[in-house]
């Protein structure tokens, strides 16, 4: 039972014990730099980013439909 506990709690604590970076640093980081026009367009001011948000968000961007 405690080790069903354990499993539970470190899943519902996983996001929270991810990095969270400012649009800045995203912006400015190696991993982005090919993409930081990108990232200053779709992420917003003063909110923090884990990587998995920012590369959810900028796939959800790129699959918008043109009006």
């Amino acid at each position: 039972m405690a080790t069903a506990k354990k499993t539970e709690n470190s899943m519902s604590d996983v996001k929270s014990k991810e990095q969270m970076f400012t649009k800045e640093q995203i912006a400015a980081s190696q991993r982005y730099a090919d993409r930081k026009d990108l990232v200053n367009a779709v992420l917003a001011d003063g909110k923090k980013y884990t990587f998995q948000d920012v590369e959810k968000t900028i796939e959800n961007y790129l699959k918008g439909k043109v009006k």
